[in-house]
């Protein structure tokens, strides 16, 4: 399921690393409202997640995690994963992805153009 999931990725968005899809697939779960979830990676390791709706508004709660640990580090502790230790930022749509002008909205609304 997750190669066919994989497949059906737009092109232009880097796909998820195994710790981030699961987490992405339970926070799909748990949001109906939502189109996709924001994934920011941070120069820690850290990441923050949230699910995005249609209109570009949050759909959940933003998570923060690091892949086989038991919390975030101490620095995202202290900064809440400031923005200037981002170092790659996308969505992963929720198949049907919505049509490339809603996307481009979502994107420049979520991450900034």
């Amino acid at each position: 399921m997750a190669k066919k999931q994989q497949a059906r990725r737009s092109k232009t968005a880097p796909s998820p690393e195994n710790g981030e899809q699961a987490m992405i697939e339970g926070i799909l779960e748990g949001s109906p409202d939502a189109v996709g979830v924001a994934v920011i990676r941070l120069d820690c390791g850290c990441r923050k997640m949230a699910a995005v709706s249609l209109s570009g508004e949050p759909a959940s709660k933003v998570i923060m995690y690091r892949d086989n640990a038991q919390s975030i580090c101490d620095q995202c502790k202290d900064d809440q994963g400031n923005f200037r230790r981002v170092v790659k930022q996308f969505i992963s749509w929720k198949t049907p992805e919505p049509d490339q002008p809603t996307m481009a909205m979502i994107l420049a609304k979520v991450l900034g153009s």
